[in-house]
């Protein structure tokens, strides 16, 4: 599936501290986000694999939502680390937390921004290697949403 160049810019400015981040995301429609959500994942694939690794352990997925929800409360902007943590367990395969009711689209958005800004502020290369960054998740993503039509 083809990523939109908007979104690269939208995780881009995300990634830069743009402030047009938060227009472009206020500028989403339902259906755009949805799409947004799921090239969103892609680039956190491809973020968290230095981190923690191809395959962890759930403990130690629910220990990296505690991480990325402890910042984002000292900083105060409150994120859902169950949210969080069903993001990661997405990425990692592992069953979702929520079997009934998804999250909302939302707040899938916000927690996969809370996961990009904590990766962003512990690894200071990011910022410098986004365009690299992005160019490999357009590509996971293409091969992630190929598989599913296939």
């Amino acid at each position: 599936m083809r990523v939109e160049p908007r979104f690269r810019d939208q995780i881009k400015c995300l990634v830069l501290k743009d402030r047009r981040a938060k227009a472009l995301d206020e500028a989403l429609s339902p259906r755009d986000r949805t799409a947004l959500n799921g090239f969103l994942v892609s680039v956190i694939a491809v973020l968290i694999a230095p981190r923690l690794g191809e395959r962890c352990e759930i403990e130690d997925l629910a220990a990296f939502s505690d991480e990325v929800a402890a910042m984002h409360r000292r900083e105060r902007r409150p994120v859902n680390e169950f949210v969080v943590e069903e993001v990661l367990r997405h990425i990692y395969g592992a069953p979702p937390l929520a079997r009934t009711t998804p999250a909302p689209p939302t707040a899938v958005s916000w927690a996969g921004a809370a996961i990009v800004r904590y990766l962003n502020g512990t690894d200071l290369s990011i910022a410098a290697d986004i365009d690299r960054i992005l160019d490999m998740a357009v590509d996971l993503h293409q091969r992630r949403t190929r598989s599913k039509v296939d």
